[in-house]
């Protein structure tokens, strides 16, 4: 068995009897092979973390009706994007009740600056939202990257195995198959190579891409529930009926 894997007719014992500018092509595979694997895991850990504490903060968020109690419950999930969106919603939502109370006592201004504290709900959820999204999207480029640019290294390694093989047949002038052949298997190694490295980068690059669009979803849709429930509490507060 060992013998097979180390052979000269072997795609170790070819790699290691391989040219210097091949063993680096292909230890350049190998490295960008490494590294999508290492982002590969830590998405989806962190994909399975978000959308797990998204669930239970979800359930906190429509049991309970203390907006005071959400917000000290909310620290307990750092991964949950519903909690840091609620976190910061919480705190604009308070800053301004206080604000129009303090410069506005009376109820008809008060109602004028309702809509003021809508948009500004709604810029404070959105710019959470963006900061959330790019949190989310956070290594994808490098997938991105390896899926089209490893094909291409390993052609680049097969293009020169080739020349290399051409270079021979000049040099001894013998064109049979034979003697042409262990170079050309030789030159093929880094295609496959760069395959075997963008093959899974660019598979799970389309999955992450789908789940983040699918978090941005959930997290806009929380979002406007956000902007009702604090919309109608404060509401309430400034017009004196809560």
């Amino acid at each position: 068995m060992l013998t097979e894997w180390l052979g000269e007719s072997s795609i170790v014992g070819m790699v290691l009897s391989g040219s210097i500018i091949a063993k680096i092509v292909l230890l350049i595979l190998a490295l960008m092979s490494a590294l999508s694997w290492a982002v590969i895991i830590i998405k989806a850990l962190q994909y399975y973390n978000i959308r797990k504490e998204n669930q239970r903060f979800y359930q906190i968020y429509l049991n309970e009706s203390s907006l005071n109690q959400i917000k000290k419950v909310s620290a307990d999930f750092p991964y949950s994007a519903f909690a840091s969106m609620y976190a910061a919603t919480y705190q604009e939502a308070a800053r301004m009740s206080q604000r129009i109370q303090r410069s506005a006592p009376d109820i008809a201004e008060n109602i004028s600056m309702l809509p003021h504290l809508s948009q500004q709900l709604q810029r404070v959820i959105e710019q959470n939202i963006n900061e959330r999204y790019s949190f989310i999207e956070n290594r994808l480029n490098l997938l991105a990257t390896i899926s089209s640019a490893a094909p291409f290294i390993g052609l680049f390694g097969t293009v020169l195995g080739i020349i290399k093989s051409f270079q021979s047949i000049g040099t001894t002038g013998v064109t049979s198959l034979a003697s042409v052949a262990p170079g050309i298997s030789e030159a093929l190694v880094a295609t496959a190579a760069g395959l075997l490295a963008a093959i899974p980068a660019l598979m799970a690059y389309n999955y992450f891409r789908n789940q983040t669009r699918f978090l941005a979803n959930t997290m806009r849709n929380f979002g406007m529930e956000l902007t009702n429930r604090f919309e109608w509490i404060v509401h309430g507060r400034l017009l004196g009926t809560e």
